[in-house]
């Protein structure tokens, strides 16, 4: 017999497909979501604003649309979270700050747009950090997100609400930013699948700016066939946004079955910047050992502007960051949470020489990149050094000593800075139990690629997802 966390238990595609078949109802599916929100969410602090009403609207929308043979796609009564950065017509979007509290929108940003457009189900709007500038999501006005694996630690940032309730089985997918690491953080700590897509592949328009020319915006799910289902509903080009890309969208799930045989993949110590715990490096060796028994050949390679990745990301993030902000924090610096006014602080030390300088060490970067993967298909690296953090202190243990999760930033954004596809993938479990993760990079416009990497891996091995949260699991 199906029970309600049953259905919360399935993936966006065995949703899809049952859906389509008319053996579940979007109506059904939406209401187990919604009861597992209302259960563990005061618990979790996924959510900032939840849609009930909307959701079942939409889901007796699609239910309708399907028994009448009109369908959509994959998505098509699917219920998503939503980062509370994307605008939501006649829904609050708080960007996770005490001066929007009450803002309500009037349009949709565009791949919010293009997901209704596709028949998702918006259920919520999904805790951030405030502004989407923090590698936590320990919010001053809405308070923090827990990590269901344990609910002392942070479900990383700043998409940690939306990564908290995928993990919780609260929604099988939900939207997040990315600047330095926002989706693939969250997915590090919430042992999910985060991909953070080429620079242009999804429209900004309608979501909060961080750093304009660093910000990305994709799905966090629970396996990569996923990813790449929700990443189909967001992407597009869209003339209205000048970041946004002309490029066709694709099948991004066509060919994840092709397996690895036969692709070079690249190790990089020197893009990881600093000591990774012992269970972190444990996990990749065993991560490389099973691509290389799956038939792919792994060779370490080096970077040689390796040294030159710190100071350009920061003077690219910290100052454009600041010169969103300068004149609301001038004016009004009370209302921004302590993490943050230091962040802007900071920026204030960017000059716009070390800015200029930034913006030309980007393309020699970039370059970098690409000759790596003129031989390699792909680039592993891990996402953070550690596991998740301590939400009371932001800390966390590497080989014995204490480390800041944000520590770990370069790793994550240097490819925000060269603009390449990434998707963050499970590797296994520290040592407290918590999960740790991969990232494959690939080159631009390669989502489907790195899915099809990281697919085979998940189908490698299936005892890393057999292992559940033990919060809402056990409840």
């Amino acid at each position: 017999m199906t029970t309600n966390d049953d259905l919360c238990f399935l993936s966006i595609a065995e949703l899809g497909s049952l859906m389509r078949a008319r053996t579940i109802s979007p109506v059904e599916v939406t209401d187990a979501h919604l009861a597992r929100i209302e259960r563990l969410d005061p618990t979790l602090n996924a959510f900032v604003t939840v849609m009930a009403a909307d959701a079942r609207e939409a889901a007796r929308r699609a239910e309708a649309e399907l028994a009448a043979g009109q369908w959509r796609g994959p998505l098509h009564g699917v219920p998503i979270g939503v980062k509370d950065i994307f605008d939501t017509a006649g829904v609050r979007t708080t960007q996770g700050s005490a001066f929007y509290r009450d803002n309500i929108p009037a349009q949709d940003a565009e791949s919010i747009r293009r997901l209704k457009d596709a028949g998702a189900v918006l259920i919520g709007k999904c805790n951030t950090h405030e502004f989407a500038a923090g590698s936590t999501t320990n919010n001053p006005w809405y308070g923090a997100t827990r990590n269901p694996w344990a609910l002392d630690r942070s479900p990383g940032g700043s998409s940690g609400g939306s990564g908290a309730a995928v993990a919780a089985f609260l929604c099988p997918g939900a939207t997040g930013t990315d600047t330095g690491g926002s989706i693939r953080g969250p997915a590090a700590c919430c042992g999910i699948v985060g991909l953070k897509p080429t620079y242009g592949r999804v429209s900004l328009r309608g979501i909060y700016p961080n750093a304009l020319s660093l910000d990305h915006a994709g799905p966090l799910t629970r396996t990569a066939r996923d990813a790449g289902l929700l990443l189909a509903g967001m992407a597009g080009y869209d003339r209205h946004d000048p970041t946004s890309a002309d490029v066709p969208v694709p099948d991004f799930t066509a060919d994840i079955d092709a397996g690895v045989s036969g692709l070079r993949l690249a190790r990089c110590p020197d893009l990881h910047f600093l000591e990774l715990d012992v269970a972190v490096a444990r996990g990749l060796d065993d991560a490389a050992a099973v691509f290389g028994g799956l038939g792919a050949k792994v060779e370490t390679m080096p970077f040689a502007l390796a040294a030159d990745v710190q100071p350009t990301r920061e003077a690219l993030s910290r100052g454009e960051f600041l010169a969103l902000h300068r004149e609301r924090f001038a004016a009004h610096p009370e209302g921004y949470g302590a993490d943050v006014r230091a962040r802007l602080a900071e920026g204030d030390r960017i000059t716009v020489d070390a800015y200029v300088r930034a913006c030309r060490m980007r393309e020699a970067l970039r370059r970098e990149f690409d000759e790596m993967l003129r031989v390699a298909d792909a680039i592993i690296l891990p996402v953070a050094p550690c596991e998740a953090p301590l939400i009371a202190t932001g800390v966390s243990r590497v080989n014995g000593h204490d480390v800041t999760f944000s520590s770990g930033l370069a790793m994550r954004q240097i490819v925000n800075v060269v603009g390449l596809p990434s998707v963050a993938v499970p590797i296994g479990f520290g040592e407290t139990g918590l999960p740790l993760s991969m990232q494959i990079v690939g080159p631009a416009w390669g989502e489907a690629h790195v899915l099809r990497i990281a697919h085979a891996y998940e189908v490698a091995t299936p005892h890393i997802r057999r292992r559940r949260p033990s919060f809402p699991a056990a409840t």
